[in-house]
């Protein structure tokens, strides 16, 4: 999968009889049922002991994240999204151009170390809520928007947020966190009920649109990081759900040749990538998607 988009966020876990199975070190899902329909939880520092070999280097991945020095973002960073000169290769950028403006209120879902919610707020956000399930995760973010100053139009939030009492907002963004979150069906509505009648939903996802695809890739031999138990790549019924749950969606695609960032410097790849995607048809093949579209009115 290869989630280096921007944004890190925490670990979230489901129940298996005798031990607890930790998903991948990504963005939180803040809502993963588990296989009986209940919800994950977050393992405690208690829990370390009954994790095997590939948990316990999980569990020090994420020990090693909390534990990073959090610095102020660099200027720039923050010039970068300003001016966006790269909107169509980056999806970040893409979100800050089109969909972001000054004096919006937004919810960062799974906003894990903050990275965008302290962004957000420094390039003129009137009110930014981070919402995520591991409070150390969201103790740095805290730390990152008191480095970045904008601590006083930042609220971060540590629940599942099916409990949070939604707060009306113009923008809800969920970067790479949807194929944390099956069923989507029992997340999105809950997303929804934080817009305002104006907002946007945008997210951005993995995606494999065809399973042969999918089994290609695999047999290529390019090495690549394998989802972990609990995580799905959004596939067309994924999509077709979040659409329909929209007015006027629109899907943007990235990442056509996403495996070759071993070989080839990340700019004019990308660049490669948004050249072929004019293809008619190649959208299909591509790796990532970002989807946005207006709250529907009811």
């Amino acid at each position: 999968m290869g989630l280096s988009w921007d944004q890190i966020g925490s670990t979230a876990t489901s129940i298996a009889p005798g031990k607890r199975i930790w998903l991948r070190i990504g963005i939180s899902s803040l809502m993963n049922p588990t296989a009986n329909g209940t919800l994950s939880f977050m393992p405690t520092e208690r829990d370390s002991n009954t994790l095997d070999g590939e948990d316990r280097r999980k569990l020090a991945a994420t020990r090693v994240q909390l534990s990073s020095q959090v610095e102020r973002t660099s200027e720039d960073i923050l010039q970068r999204y300003r001016e966006n000169k790269n909107w169509k290769l980056y999806q970040k950028e893409w979100i800050y151009r089109n969909l972001f403006t000054k004096g919006m209120e937004v919810l960062d879902f799974g906003c894990g170390t903050g990275q965008i919610t302290s962004q957000l707020a420094a390039l003129g956000a009137k009110k930014v809520y981070g919402v995520d399930v591991t409070q150390g995760l969201l103790d740095v973010t805290a730390q990152r928007c008191e480095q970045d100053g904008v601590s006083d139009r930042v609220e971060v939030i540590c629940d599942f947020i099916q409990n949070i009492e939604p707060r009306p907002v113009d923008l809800v963004i969920a970067f790479a966190v949807l194929h944390h979150c099956h069923p989507i069906p029992a997340l999105l509505p809950q997303l929804l009920k934080w817009l305002r009648p104006s907002g946007t939903f945008v997210c951005v996802e993995p995606i494999v649109y065809f399973d042969g695809l999918e089994k290609a890739r695999v047999a290529s031999g390019v090495p690549f990081e394998p989802l972990d138990e609990g995580e799905r790549k959004l596939d067309s019924r994924d999509l077709d759900y979040v659409s329909s749950c929209l007015d006027s969606p629109e899907r943007v695609h990235f990442r056509l040749l996403g495996r070759a960032d071993r070989w080839l410097p990340d700019r004019p790849l990308r660049r490669i990538d948004h050249l072929l995607l004019k293809i008619p048809g190649m959208s299909n093949f591509a790796g990532g998607i970002l989807l946005h579209g207006k709250k529907k009115h009811v």
